[in-house]
């Protein structure tokens, strides 16, 4: 059954979706899905949607502990893309349509805007062909008769070859000019000058003050900024601004730090910090803040701890606030080892820990009692209860953890600061009494 004798029935074999239920749509554009839809059918585009989506799950596997271990929706997109182009490639094109090109190339140009490598991509390609060929070829078993087995595997095998074999030189050609571009534009000098106080290599501080137009003898504030829509980034700039004009800052420093990425500093009056919680952000925008430093040490502790707080504030998925570090101080430092604190939250909230609507009400209500000096009082004011609301959930919060309140206060103040600020990344589920699953953070 060669692929080019019998196209046709060989996708309509192979192609189908393991769900019934799965969409159509996936994470690419329309436009991309549209051309497998209209030329290999929607069953066609619902499987590359469905693998694109499994595919995400295998390689963020596959990375653990590499610096790409968390995947962004733009690595996703590119997952889908492969699959779609493949799709398409064993329905008999022979080269990608102009809207799957396009969007390949902006999936590069991500990766060069991030400092990856050209192996980062082409790692996330083989690692989508290898996947996508063994379920192929499995699915041949099951469907192709028995005399035409060798044939069609055969034919899949060096159709997907091919296939990955196109991308590649795509994804090659591609990297190769907007790394060219990323090294010669008129950022890159600032860039290179931040990227050197950042690693802690000597500069010249008044020459680096006066190609950055911004004065490193200051004190600093930092910010690291993230849209979770790279097609809106343009509004990054314009949050970084209010949030440090929040702040008290009289000039800024800011530097594209990556497609839908920016670092930013302001110089403040006072390594006192500001409370910044209040200030409105974008849907798409999330915003981290360290803490405020004096000369380029400074400028480099701020962004570090800006990073931690943009790390911690990840781990919550809590979109439209600011992760401050001034906040998240004490939960950074008890998260310098991740499995170490998820088994301490366990073992010292007990049943509190469970993953479920009513021991969250619990910790949020003994934790605001633990803030308030155990006052009955203030903690109704707070959470806008009665008195004795308070009262019967902190008894029951005591109840649940097997323990009396006053056993380990400390500890369990700790507990509860970690759970508030980390949530599902180190509570169990309710019917789980094994060790939290603990995720990958950007």
């Amino acid at each position: 059954m060669p692929i080019h004798g019998d196209a046709h029935r060989l996708r309509r074999l192979l192609l189908v979706p393991g769900d019934e239920r799965s969409p159509s749509r996936g994470v690419c554009r329309a436009e991309v899905l549209d051309e497998v839809v209209a030329r290999c059918g929607p069953d066609a585009a619902a499987w590359a949607a469905e693998t694109g989506l499994g595919l995400l799950d295998v390689t963020t596997r596959e990375l653990a502990g590499c610096e790409s271990a968390v995947l962004t929706p733009k690595d996703h997109e590119l997952l889908e893309l492969v699959a779609a182009w493949i799709a398409l490639r064993l329905g008999g094109e022979t080269s990608p349509p102009a809207a799957l090109t396009t969007d390949v190339e902006d999936v590069v140009r991500t990766h060069v805007e991030r400092g990856f490598e050209l192996d980062s991509v082409l790692t996330l390609v083989r690692i989508a062909h290898g996947r996508i060929a063994a379920d192929l070829l499995r699915a041949c078993e099951k469907a192709v008769p028995a005399q035409d087995l060798p044939s069609a595997m055969r034919d899949v095998s060096t159709t997907l070859f091919d296939a990955v074999e196109v991308l590649c030189r795509l994804v090659s050609r591609r990297f190769s000019v907007e790394r060219e571009h990323w090294l010669t534009g008129q950022d890159a000098q600032r860039r290179s000058i931040v990227w050197d106080i950042l690693r802690g290599a000597h500069v010249d501080t008044d020459k680096a003050s006066r190609r950055l137009s911004y004065d490193l003898r200051q004190n600093h504030v930092g910010l690291v900024l993230r849209s979770d829509d790279s097609t809106r980034a343009d509004g990054l700039e314009r949050t970084a601004a209010r949030v440090l004009e929040r702040a008290g800052a009289t000039s800024t420093l800011l530097v594209a730090a990556g497609a839908g990425r920016l670092w930013a500093w302001g110089a403040v009056p006072t390594t006192r910090p500001q409370d910044l919680s209040g200030q409105p952000l974008p849907l798409h925008v999330r915003v981290a803040a360290g803490l405020p430093g004096p000369g380029p040490a400074g400028l480099r502790l701020t962004h570090d701890q800006a990073a931690t707080a943009a790390r911690i504030g990840g781990s919550t998925r809590a979109a439209h606030r600011i992760h401050e570090y001034r906040t998240l101080e004490l939960v950074a430092l008890l998260m310098a080892d991740e499995a170490a604190a998820a088994d301490f939250v366990r073992r010292e909230l007990g049943a509190l820990a469970d993953a479920s609507p009513s021991a969250a009400t619990l910790r949020t209500t003994l934790k605001c009692y633990l803030d308030e000096d155990r006052s009955l009082a203030a903690a109704a004011r707070q959470l806008h209860v009665a008195k004795n609301t308070v009262l019967y959930r902190a008894r029951k919060a005591a109840q649940l953890r097997g323990r009396p309140l006053d056993e380990n206060r400390l500890h369990l103040h700790a507990a509860l600061c970690l759970a508030e600020a980390l949530g599902p990344v180190l509570l169990r589920p309710q019917d789980d009494s094994g060790p939290a699953r603990l995720h990958a953070t950007a």
